[in-house]
């Protein structure tokens, strides 16, 4: 912070780019308080949904299929692959849901405890810097 204000004072940026770069750091410094342990960068709610209606459909097919099927002299027992595939497409569906599920929750924890923060540093009345003369 002290070598940016010194930059600023050697190079004559005006008071108005300070003031910005003072709102950014303290944005940044917010965000990174907010978005700590967050993913920030997923597809949409639109293409999760999209996924998750897609396997849920196929989730569907599989059950509809036949449990036994005859082929010549051989009858083949599917039931168990059925289970197996009807087991891996809801670890999926999980595996979806519960990312945006855990990841809400990141942030709203992140948030909370950022508001607990704010509200404890609102608690305490800095001391006044003004002098007797700034008073007046």
């Amino acid at each position: 912070m002290f070598t940016k204000k010194l930059n600023a004072m050697r190079t004559g940026a005006d008071d108005e780019d300070q003031k910005i770069e003072e709102e950014q750091d303290s944005f940044n410094w917010m965000a990174t308080k907010i978005l700590k342990g967050v993913v920030t960068r997923y597809p949409s709610l639109d293409i999760f949904d999209e996924k998750i209606s897609h396997l849920t459909s196929v989730k569907k097919q599989i059950s509809e299929m036949k449990q036994q099927v005859d082929i010549g002299w051989l009858r083949v027992n599917s039931v168990p692959l059925i289970r197996e595939l009807e087991k891996t497409i809801d670890a999926w569906i999980v595996a979806h849901t519960s990312f945006l599920l855990n990841n809400t929750m990141r942030q709203i924890t992140n948030i909370n405890n950022f508001i607990k923060e704010v509200s404890e540093g609102i608690k305490v009345v800095p001391k006044s810097n003004e002098s007797e003369a700034e008073k007046a």
